[in-house]
């Protein structure tokens, strides 16, 4: 006869010890992760109207649904190419005749 702690029912599943958990599987690394606004704007270290603003310029996201994420490496890559110098900075490198 089985016993009642090696069968599963409805009410108590069977536990396995070869079940594994969903991250036991695959470890969701830091580069997986999708950020929300208020996460993309605290890496930002800038308001979340400003990373509004910053969508409607160029600032690559996913919409998920009505949810929107943001790709990490994507935003460091769009602050890379997309880097510009203040007016003044720009005045200032160009007297040292870095940029011609």
């Amino acid at each position: 006869m089985n016993s009642l702690a090696n069968t599963g029912t409805l009410g108590n599943p069977l536990v396995s010890e070869d079940v594994k958990t969903p991250t036991e599987i695959s470890p969701a690394s830091p580069n997986d992760e999708l950020w929300t606004t208020p996460q993309a704007a605290k890496y930002l270290h800038v308001s979340l109207k400003t990373v509004f603003n910053l969508r409607k310029k160029g600032l690559p996201y996913v919409q998920l649904g009505g949810a929107v994420r943001f790709i990490p490496q994507e935003i460091k890559d769009y602050l890379v190419t997309n880097r510009g110098l203040s007016a003044h900075r720009l005045r200032q490198v160009v007297r040292k005749g870095a940029v011609r």
